[in-house]
């Protein structure tokens, strides 16, 4: 008699494929502290509608999530948040928070990751890692990774023992060509103390509560890259002083701390800061509205992460 296998905490499996037009979920699994929740659809939807969260709203240190995306060909998944994801506190440095994701996008597909940012507590140690496995040409991701300073209402402000995130997309091997899996991207972000004197962040994020990268690739969302693209050159840099004045979006009338935009291997990369949560939000909002690719592509109920 076989002996059932104990699943593993915090693991997590979803596949997503494409019928009749639009998309379904053929799994979906998973394990405290790791809850995945996906509405009904309707019948205009052309994309699976998923919702990733923890129990209690946050990780407490020694917690592990790892998720495992499987995207169809010619399907369409849309993973959002409820809210922000929260840090606990940790009793030290070395007992982490980890995230780990791991999506394979085949040919025709598309991921749309649109999340809430982290917000790591005082005296929290995060590290996450996300891997994105795409056709060299044909898939469709646009990924938000982004991190707060953490509570502000009790004075937070990058106070934490250390966050660290990776980013990386490889494209597919293709048996017909003979080619391997290689390695398009990866993007680092360590934000981490000194051993020998205890610092905040605060000063050296020059004003910023929220940092964030968005990543788009792949042929659907080649419009909303050349937007970025356009919109950044055309922002005014004026020289006076000495200095170089930041960047102002002059639709919104708001300045955005700092942004940029680069074509990179086929993908282009945003990075951006903002002052808080809710000036990136805006931001953010106004940008892909603008476009229009998302809210076509997707439907009005993904970009809830931005409301």
């Amino acid at each position: 008699m076989a002996v059932p296998q104990i699943p593993q905490p915090g693991t997590g499996q979803l596949e997503v494929h494409a019928f009749c037009g639009s998309s379904s979920i053929s799994t979906l699994s998973c394990n405290y502290p790791l809850k995945l929740v996906s509405p009904p659809s309707r019948p205009t939807d052309r994309a699976v509608l998923v919702f990733m969260m923890s129990y209690g709203g946050g990780l407490v240190a020694g917690d592990c999530v790892d998720l495992n995306i499987r995207v169809r060909p010619k399907s369409r998944l849309a993973l959002l948040t409820q809210g922000s994801t929260k840090v606990y506190k940790s009793p030290s440095k070395s007992i982490c928070s980890r995230q780990n994701l791991t999506v394979t996008v085949d040919e025709g597909a598309a991921l749309l990751l649109l999340p809430d940012p982290v917000q790591p507590f005082k005296d929290s140690s995060y590290e996450q890692c996300q891997i994105f496995h795409v056709h060299h040409s044909l898939s469709n991701i646009l990924v938000l990774d982004w991190v707060s300073e953490g509570r502000t209402a009790i004075g937070e402000a990058w106070d934490f023992f250390g966050w660290k995130g990776r980013n990386e997309i490889w494209s597919l091997p293709d048996p017909d060509k003979g080619t391997k899996k290689k390695l398009l991207i990866r993007d680092n972000l360590v934000l981490d103390e000194t051993s020998s004197t205890k610092r905040s962040y605060k000063n050296e994020m020059d004003s910023l509560g929220v940092f964030g990268t968005l990543v788009i690739r792949g042929p659907m969302f080649c419009d909303l890259g050349d937007f970025f693209l356009a919109e950044f050159a055309r922002l005014p840099r004026i020289r006076a002083n000495g200095k170089l004045h930041e960047p102002v979006d002059l639709h919104s009338g708001e300045s955005v701390k700092t942004w940029t935009a680069a074509s990179v291997r086929g993908s282009v990369i945003v990075k951006f800061g903002a002052p808080d949560i809710d000036v990136a939000k805006r931001w953010l909002k106004d940008m892909l509205l603008r476009d229009g690719t998302v809210e076509k592509e997707f439907g009005a109920r993904s970009l809830l992460c931005l409301q």
